[in-house]
């Protein structure tokens, strides 16, 4: 046997291919265009009456013609949490929870406001987040 009648190994040992990862996005209507942003860079979402501000974790704002209850049922997903009527906040994007004092401090330095109403359950979401987070690290 030599080289001119068998192919090389490689050649015949057939690679699966690569398959790329995809990460979920979120189409926006914005500005008479459909704009798509990765989930995991909205930091979080404000409401404002019928429309929403989507903050990214870059800086950028969209203000889109779409509900906070829309999103919070479209990202229910995802590791998001209502903490407050105006609010919509990434998990990820939390540094820190002061319960006490009833916010949340985020990885740009600001801090939003838990409302009373939903500090019980989002003290227990965000723990059992911690918790799931820690075990897949």
């Amino acid at each position: 046997m030599n080289a001119l009648t068998h192919p090389p190994l490689p050649l015949l040992v057939k690679t699966p291919p690569q398959r790329k990862v995809s990460i979920p996005k979120l189409t926006l209507p914005y500005m008479n265009r459909f704009v798509s942003i990765p989930i995991n860079q909205i930091l979080y979402i404000q409401s404002d009456v019928n429309y929403s501000n989507i903050y990214l974790k870059d800086g950028q704002r969209f203000l889109v013609a779409k509900t906070l209850k829309e999103y919070n049922q479209e990202l229910k997903t995802y590791p998001f949490a209502r903490i407050h009527k105006s609010f919509l906040v990434n998990l990820d994007s939390i540094t820190s929870c002061d319960f006490p004092e009833y916010e949340v401090h985020l990885q740009n330095g600001l801090c939003l406001p838990i409302a009373r109403r939903k500090r019980k359950v989002f003290q227990q979401v965000y723990l059992f987040f911690q918790r799931a987070h820690r075990i897949a690290s």
